[in-house]
């Protein structure tokens, strides 16, 4: 059986879209099997193949990271790169039909001069010999002359982009040349003095973005685009059909591995007496129930619940669902601090209401170990349930320093681009009650001491934001809305409203214990001369984040226990 034919596309965080539309588009044009990989340059940074620092002049993600196509191929056989910004109206085979094995790459060598100004999203357009050569590129992977296209070279910051657009590490007779149809570049070539697209090319912006909704060969895009949500649909409903009919066993249950046995044991034993099909006779099933439910439990640490005893809450929990979807997944009991304060059993605590507050200055005066359960750093958005939440061992949120951790947590997050030209600065005091447990003033007295303070190193507007419910918070009072008027910047003390404002591109002042210290100010004397994190800080400080916060689910498994102790 053949191997698929490899295929290497641009990828870039703004245009994910796009890439999708051009994936789809090869499979359905496609004549033999393909294997499409997107070229995602925080995967390759992950994989210790790209590590080049941010070049000012690269205008899309993958400016550089096409160039390690042989390095991902082994140095071997054949392989296709193409921008996420084509659409396929023909078969791929034909193009590598045409590969010739004493070229080391082969390209159409447009004679392409475009008008000065920006394309796509505000991104420079720039003129340069061969340009538009490298944006598609069939590559011969094992030629003796890409063999120096090494990932040290590609990461060199002494090569510039000049030199590996313009294939400086060739002979110009290992070029070869492919016809422009196969990299159609609209709006530059025309049908039929041209001759007809195979691979439709949207290099100056496509109708992903607003304003070239309405481009030339538009409707390419959108039956390539509309065809990957029809299938991406589709296959989310098989998934939710196929769960339907799975059933449900006990492992299936989101529990611990040790609470599953005893579960197990109850479901099998009275069925399996002698233990010939489960593995435990009736009295060793009994055993294993004792053992985990009925004594010698060792509880491993216990809740706080914040109404300091049994309340009635949603969903038939008679117990606060985070607090007890904790202790299962970590071996804990439900209890109040009214039990707990003369124990030395470490604690969960939810909020900052009840007795949670004195808890947790209790555990900071003796150095007991407690476990803070409060709303999650981001994914809650928008939503009116708060799905996700963070759970901080011995603090209200995480200051430790950066961990490297893996993106496939990061949900629907997005590199904001900083923009600090606003001329008012917004001040978020945290609630009255987080105040207090910082021996802080409250709300309006700390606004009134911070502009004060203010005012020493600038004029600028102040305006203020309290803490609004959360009701609000999701409808017309959201600090989003908040950071369109005009803002300069936003001050808070421990407030979660530092990481919000990085996240749409503001810069921010924490004065308190923060999970946003890490890429923020911290002192009132900075408000002139502000921190605006690189795309690389925020995302390293957000895929830190994402292994800080949990679902449900994850709670009940002891998936957040072992993350967070």
């Amino acid at each position: 059986m053949n191997e698929p034919l490899k295929i290497f596309v641009g990828w870039d965080s703004r245009e994910d879209i796009a890439f999708q539309a051009c994936k789809q588009s090869l499979v359905d044009t496609a004549s033999i099997d393909i294997d499409v990989v997107p070229l995602k340059q925080r995967l390759l940074k992950r994989e210790g193949l790209y590590w080049r620092k941010s070049d000012k002049l690269a205008s899309t993600e993958f400016t550089f990271t096409r160039f390690l196509v042989p390095e991902l191929t082994n140095f071997t056989g054949w392989a296709l790169f193409i921008d996420c910004d084509f659409i396929a109206l023909d078969d791929v085979k034909k193009l590598f039909d045409q590969a010739d094995d004493k070229y080391a790459i082969m390209c159409a060598q447009h004679d392409y001069t475009p008008k000065e100004g920006f394309k796509m999203d505000g991104q420079a357009q720039l003129n340069y010999p061969r340009k538009n050569w490298s944006s598609m590129m069939l590559v011969n992977c094992g030629h003796p002359s890409n063999v120096a296209l090494t990932k040290e070279l590609v990461n060199d910051p002494e090569i510039d982009g000049k030199y590996l657009h313009r294939f400086s590490w060739l002979d110009d007779s290992e070029v070869g040349e492919l016809s422009h149809e196969w990299n159609w570049l609209v709006g530059w070539y025309k049908e039929p003095d041209d001759g007809a697209p195979k691979f439709l090319h949207y290099t100056e912006g496509g109708p992903w973005f607003e304003k070239y909704k309405d481009c030339e060969y538009n409707l390419e895009y959108y039956r390539a685009e509309r065809k990957y949500y029809e299938t991406a649909i589709k296959g989310a409903e098989q998934k939710v059909l196929a769960t339907k009919h799975k059933g449900s066993n006990y492992n299936s249950l989101s529990i611990p591995k040790e609470m599953k046995q005893a579960v197990q044991a109850i479901i099998n034993g009275p069925i399996d007496p002698t233990g010939k099909y489960y593995g435990n006779t009736q009295e060793e099933a009994m055993k294993i129930i004792q053992n985990k439910f009925m004594k010698g439990t060792v509880h491993k640490n216990a809740a706080i619940d914040p109404e300091e005893g049994i309340s009635k809450y949603k969903d038939d929990f008679q117990y606060d669902e985070y607090l007890q979807s904790f202790v299962i997944g970590s071996g804990g009991r439900l209890s109040d601090w009214k039990t707990e304060e003369t124990t030395s059993t470490p604690l969960i605590i939810r909020g900052l209401g009840g007795g949670s507050r004195k808890a947790i200055k209790h555990c900071w005066e003796t150095g007991r170990e407690f476990y803070a359960v409060d709303t999650g750093y981001f994914g809650n958005e928008g939503s009116k349930a708060k799905i996700w939440h963070r759970v901080t061992k011995n603090e209200l949120q995480n200051t430790q320093p950066i961990i490297s951790r893996p993106d496939d947590r990061l949900l629907n997050w997005k590199y904001k681009k900083f923009n600090d030209e606003g001329s008012r600065i917004l001040l978020v005091p945290p609630s009255e009650k987080v105040m207090f447990l910082w021996n802080q003033p409250g709300p309006e007295e700390w606004v009134k001491q911070v502009t004060q303070q203010l005012r020493e190193y600038t004029d600028r507007p102040i305006d203020i934001r309290l803490k609004p419910d959360r009701r609000h918070r999701i409808t017309n009072q959201s600090l989003e809305a908040a950071m369109a008027r005009d803002v300069h910047c936003i001050v808070t003390y421990n407030s979660i409203a530092a990481l919000e404002a990085l996240n749409f591109g503001k810069p921010a002042i924490a004065l308190g214990p923060n999970c946003a210290t890490a890429v923020c100010n911290t002192k009132l004397s900075d408000i002139e001369n502000l921190n605006k994190p690189s795309k690389d800080e925020m995302y390293a400080l957000m895929c830190h984040l994402s292994y800080c916060q949990f679902n449900r689910e994850e709670m009940m498994n002891g998936y957040a226990w072992d993350q967070v102790k």
